[in-house]
């Protein structure tokens, strides 16, 4: 699990497979504030023990998402999440558990006393509400600025080596990248590269 920036705020999403792109977009509205979100999609690698991963997530978040909908009140895993984390919340307060309802779906009734969210599609207002549910304070900026500045912050090294500033792949996410040069002798020229192993995208200068 990767190390926590700010460990003011960590929010675990509990969610069913087919409800995956609203648990991605309250992934992004979250991390885009620089708030640590634990999504599977993002956490879990190959060879990756399940439910260790989860436990880890669990054990470390301040905030509790549930997306409820039709899917998860018949999904298992997202019963037994929110089981893990009941009396914690109950006894002490934390984690937070916060309800977002997709459709029609009630809430469980061990957390029917506490406020929801009527989730929109992923609208601003979602956003909004969702940021302020957890931190306490509207969004610092639009979304768009908002995952501009992430996307850089998490994509170029300001202290790189090499030509190239990159951390990761530009075009999927991957950190294989390979950085190589070669002399043009004849021309007394460097040229730089940087390849992505897994997607091929590469960037070349002299």
């Amino acid at each position: 699990m990767r190390k926590l920036k700010n460990r003011r705020y960590f929010v675990f999403i509990s969610h069913n497979k087919k409800d995956k792109d609203a648990a991605r977009e309250i992934s992004l509205f979250l991390t885009s504030e620089n708030i640590n979100v634990w999504f599977d999609e993002w956490e879990i690698s190959a060879g990756d023990s399940i439910i260790d991963q989860i436990d880890k997530g669990l054990e470390n978040c301040t905030h509790f998402i549930i997306i409820l909908s039709r899917n998860a009140k018949r999904s298992n895993w997202v019963k037994k999440e929110l089981k893990s984390i009941l009396i914690d919340a109950i006894q002490s307060g934390n984690p937070v558990i916060l309800p977002v309802i997709l459709d029609k779906t009630p809430l469980p009734k061990l957390i029917s006393d506490i406020h929801y969210i009527r989730y929109k599609g992923g609208t601003e207002e979602d956003r909004w509400e969702i940021i302020k549910a957890v931190t306490g304070r509207n969004p610092s900026s639009n979304f768009i600025k908002a995952i501009v500045k992430k996307y850089n912050e998490l994509i170029y090294d300001p202290n790189a080596k090499y030509p190239f500033p990159f951390l990761v792949c530009p075009s999927c996410g991957s950190d294989q990248l390979k950085h190589s040069s070669m002399t043009d002798s004849k021309h007394d020229e460097i040229y730089f590269t940087v390849t992505c192993k897994e997607c091929g995208w590469s960037e070349w200068t002299q």
